[in-house]
């Protein structure tokens, strides 16, 4: 995500550790931080969108994910296009657990297309 991403790295690193060894609380309140300095941030609201799968609110999750999409959508950056088609499948993951299988089937229909339009352009 770094090479997509490159500001905040530190903040969020740190949030992604903090994350990963329970501190929620403490990993919530660095990504608030860094949506006051650059609001819709796509790897912030991706992880908070995290935290919300660790606290079982998928509805939450779905909302977040949809927004750090909505963010790098019509990006032409490569790594950004990795991370939306990444971001999609993570979608239909919780749209799936939510029984919404046709939801989820576009989502990952529109991860494909967008894995094989970025390896296309290596060709």
């Amino acid at each position: 995500m770094q090479d997509a991403f490159p500001q905040m790295q530190t903040e969020i690193e740190q949030a992604q550790k903090l994350t990963q060894q329970g501190e929620l609380i403490q990993a919530e309140k660095i990504y608030h931080q860094c949506l006051q300095q650059q609001e819709n941030y796509p790897p912030v609201l991706y992880g908070l969108a995290e935290l919300a799968g660790k606290i079982n609110e998928p509805e939450v999750k779905e909302d977040l994910l949809r927004r750090a999409i909505a963010e790098i959508y019509d990006s032409e950056d490569r790594n950004q296009k990795g991370l939306h088609a990444i971001w999609l499948t993570e979608l239909a993951e919780v749209l799936i657990k939510q029984g919404r299988q046709n939801d989820a089937k576009e989502c990952i229909d529109e991860s494909k297309r967008i894995i094989k339009e970025n390896l296309a352009v290596d060709q």
